[in-house]
């Protein structure tokens, strides 16, 4: 996969635009970020039409770069794996670099939305195998803390979207908002406590392998719906 670098930042078309799915869920790939809602006519959304098959669903929030992302869908071929990104430049970005590369994974999509926002409309109840949250930014200024990922209100909405046995892998270097995820998934009694997972059990994201050259610590764990 090239690196993610250059003037690649403009609006996926043609045969760029396959990976991005923003045209057929809100009209257009120009239209997504905040605020955007599906239209009612690709409700509910039929994954299986939407990848050819019918196959287990892995959701990553928040790709970065897109590395992790790219890497599991080439890891888990037997999987359909999605991502949602609230940045638009790595969706394009990365839509410009897959596109017309022939041996891009072909089980691979991704959104530029609000993960919190849309997940609840575009994955009904039992219908995602994994979730993926990696390196997710720490808000640290008490007036951003709203904006943090995983709350109580999100975490039940993640295990709702669980099918039995799904899990919820998380990866951080700031062991407080890895704890705060913790305590949130603690209040939903359908997920199981945290179980830490070694480095390699999944692909490297871009942010962990810059944490590991320094020496820094990173958490790893995973929850299960029960």
């Amino acid at each position: 996969m090239p690196r993610l670098r250059g003037p690649t930042i403009t609006l996926p078309e043609g045969e760029n635009a396959w990976p991005l799915l923003n045209a057929h869920l809100f009209g257009g790939n120009h239209i997504g970020g905040h605020n955007v809602v599906p239209r009612a006519e690709v409700l509910p959304v039929d994954w299986a039409a939407i990848y050819g098959r019918a196959a287990p669903l892995h959701l990553e929030i928040g790709y970065n770069r897109g590395k992790f992302l790219v890497a599991l869908a080439e890891r888990m071929p037997a999987a359909n794996v999605i991502g949602i990104e609230i940045r638009r430049r790595y969706c394009w970005r990365l839509a410009n670099m897959l596109g017309p590369d022939p041996e891009a994974p072909r089980n691979l999509r991704f959104v530029w939305a609000d993960a919190r926002a849309t997940s609840r409309v575009l994955f009904g109840p039992d219908s995602l195998a994994g979730v993926y949250i990696n390196f997710p930014d720490p808000w640290w200024k008490k007036r951003h803390a709203k904006r943090r990922l995983v709350n109580v209100g999100f975490a039940h909405e993640l295990a709702e979207m669980l099918a039995p046995g799904g899990r919820i892998w998380v990866k951080s270097d700031v062991p407080a908002i890895a704890d705060e995820f913790a305590e949130a998934f603690a209040e939903v009694p359908a997920l199981s406590a945290p179980t830490p997972f070694e480095q390699g059990t999944l692909p490297p994201t871009h942010r962990e392998m810059s944490c590991m050259a320094q020496g820094l610590p990173i958490v790893r764990y995973h929850v299960d719906r029960r």
